[in-house]
């Protein structure tokens, strides 16, 4: 028996006149709330549908009328006009499904994760029903996933440590929640959870491991950061809390690892924490990228095929109509002027109309070649020429409206600016840089001090460098993070190089972690809606912790 897109050709017209009748049927229970038996008839129209759809195994498609059917069954009948936004609700899923069936049909493939907005949607009008995550089509099982892929730490984490850890993940996801940039949130939100792998036991490890890998990928791939991805982050730091508060007890929370398995599924070729994650869990292909699926939605709840089609055709007509003018002119056939009118005319039409179907490139020849018409003489064979290439490029963009490649691209409008000079704004872009560029170079020769064996040559250009950026941030009116980069300098220079002391694994985290927060503080010092005081508190705590305790007015 023939299953799933591939029989959608078999059934179409019976579903769609079913889905129809459905619909009819709930307008009317809308406007006579006293007849139960029009509910009771949609109810199982619906029925009849899902079941016709389970038999195809298009499960997604069968999913949403299970949602659809639990919906109507839990409206009373008599109900006041507060149930009319469920009925609603129900006839636009009806709408959407419809759509869905004829993209499956076209492209030969079901693709059930565009319906789960709809789905939830259904599930939002009855309490009590969660939300399904974004995972629930991955095939991936629910529980019983490997936990222990890090070796984590098997003595309890010191709680001022732990308190900065904390601090350090919670400025970093406040940026994250509120849209201020995944450039200064996920570098600290990483650096926080790298701390947690070497602190917390290995299964709170490994999961911090994998949310740092689908930081990655939200950052590189990248990946739309909604709500829903969100609130896994806020969730994580409870997870987090409550495995340093009993870390004897504490239990993981599998459905978070799974949607953070998710994430990392989605992430493109170039992330490698994925990758490396992905390898270890065997993570299967979810046969689509974000792109993919958020094109595959655009199509959704665009134009549908149909009326793409009458479009097309329309406009088929009135392309051949003008090839037809374009013949009469060029053999100085019948009526000159008429037809030269009839022609501008036409194409004034056609550009205005391959304008509002976003087709830019065509409706710009079209409008440019129009106006050189004007002036037209008969035998005037190049201008004809170009008309007719004009023409033809736009003949070829039609019938692409036929075919599910087509796509209106929506062109992204561009942000206000700052009412600054233009050189000031460069020079603060640049000066900016090359402080980012001066603590990186000084976390990179720090890290290749430990890797080295403690060999101090690593070290001697760290403190000219950190001055460097500390005569950068004064310019730039950071002189409360000027006073931080001097204190770690000076730690360096006089523990370091001088008194020729090692310090210990803890004491160069402490003094990374106090990098990293002025990394955080470059990329969101001129966002207002992030608490930059918070995080230079923290990298003053950091320094203190080794000796070198920040003093001045801390309003800077």
């Amino acid at each position: 028996m023939l299953t799933g897109t591939t029989s959608l050709d078999l059934v179409r017209d019976e579903l769609f006149a079913s889905m129809g009748e459905v619909e009819n049927l709930l307008q009317q229970f809308l406007e006579d709330r006293q007849d139960g038996s029009l509910l009771q008839q949609s109810i199982e129209g619906l029925q009849q549908l899902r079941g016709t759809l389970a038999l195809i195994e298009l499960k997604g498609a069968a999913l949403l009328l299970d949602e659809m059917i639990s919906l109507a069954m839990d409206i009373p009948v008599h109900d006041g006009e507060e149930r009319n936004e469920p009925l609603s609700s129900l006839c636009d899923a009806l709408f959407l499904l419809e759509r869905y069936l004829d993209q499956a049909r076209q492209q030969g493939r079901e693709r059930p994760e565009l319906l789960l907005p709809m789905i939830n949607q259904m599930r939002q009008h009855r309490p009590g029903v969660p939300a399904l995550p974004d995972s629930h089509f991955y095939p991936l099982p629910v529980a019983g996933l490997p936990a222990g892929f890090r070796k984590g730490a098997t003595g309890p984490v010191e709680p001022k440590v732990a308190g900065r850890l904390r601090q350090m993940y919670q400025l970093g996801l406040l940026g994250l929640l509120r849209d201020d940039g995944l450039a200064a949130s996920v570098p600290l939100m990483q650096r926080a959870l790298a701390r947690f792998e070497g602190s917390l036991a290995s299964r709170m490890a490994t999961l911090c491991w994998v949310a740092g890998a689908a930081l990655e990928a939200i950052e590189q791939t990248p990946l739309n950061l909604t709500p829903a991805r969100k609130r896994l982050f806020a969730l994580l730091d409870r997870e987090i809390r409550g495995a340093l508060l009993n870390a004897a007890e504490h239990r993981l929370n599998e459905g978070l690892l799974r949607e953070l398995l998710f994430l990392v599924a989605l992430a493109d070729a170039g992330c490698d924490r994925c990758a490396e994650v992905s390898t270890a869990y065997q993570l299967p292909d979810p046969g689509f990228t974000e792109y993919e699926l958020n094109d595959a939605f655009a199509k959704l709840h665009g134009p549908g095929i149909d009326v793409m089609r009458s479009v097309a055709e329309a406009l088929r007509e009135e392309v051949n109509a003008l090839k037809d003018l374009l013949d009469l002119l060029a053999r100085n056939a019948g009526d000159a002027e008429q037809s030269l009118e009839s022609l501008s005319s036409g194409l004034e039409r056609l550009w205005k109309t391959l304008s509002m179907l976003d087709l830019k490139a065509e409706s710009e020849a079209i409008h440019a070649i129009s106006g050189r018409l004007a002036g037209w003489q008969p035998g005037d064979v190049a201008v004809l020429e170009q008309v007719a290439d004009a023409v033809l490029r736009a003949e070829t963009a039609v019938n692409r409206l036929d075919s599910s490649a087509f796509a209106g691209d929506t062109a992204a409008g561009a942000e206000g600016e700052f009412a600054e000079p233009l050189e000031l704004k460069e020079a603060r872009i640049v000066l900016i840089e090359e402080s980012q560029a001066g603590l990186a170079l000084a976390k990179r020769s720090i890290t290749a001090y430990m890797e080295s064996g403690n060999d101090a040559m690593h070290l001697l250009n760290v403190p000219p460098s950190l001055e460097t950026v500390r005569g950068g941030l004064l310019f730039l009116g950071m002189g409360r993070a000027a006073r931080i980069i001097s204190m770690a300098a000076n730690f360096i220079r006089e523990t370091m190089l001088e008194r020729k002391q090692v310090p210990t694994d803890a004491q160069l985290e402490v003094l990374a972690d106090a990098l990293t927060s002025i990394e955080f503080y470059l990329e969101s010092a001129e966002r207002a809606t992030v608490a930059s005081g918070d995080v230079l508190a923290l990298a003053e705590d950091s320094m203190a912790e080794l000796g070198y305790a920040v003093s001045g007015n801390t309003s800077e």
